[in-house]
């Protein structure tokens, strides 16, 4: 093997290792995280939604509405 061939070797090798402490590769760590922290929240959400307690909204109580409005009205 000539010297040529072991110094492209070299190379190649150092080429295929990731460069994980510089600053751009870093930056972009950090931005996939909090992506993916964004994702599981808003994912935690809906799945508290979709099996969470049952809880009365206001398109339930829609018929209520007219009454409570109507009722400080009347006893004026």
């Amino acid at each position: 093997m000539s010297a040529a061939e072991i110094a492209d070797n070299k190379w190649e090798r150092e080429s295929a290792k990731p460069p994980v402490v510089e600053v751009g590769s870093l930056a972009q760590l950090i931005l996939i995280s909090v992506f993916a922290l964004l994702f599981l929240w808003i994912f935690s959400w809906c799945l508290m939604g979709i099996f969470g307690a049952d809880q009365e909204s206001m398109s339930d109580r829609y018929g209520e509405m007219d009454a409570e409005a109507a009722a400080p009205a009347e006893g004026e």
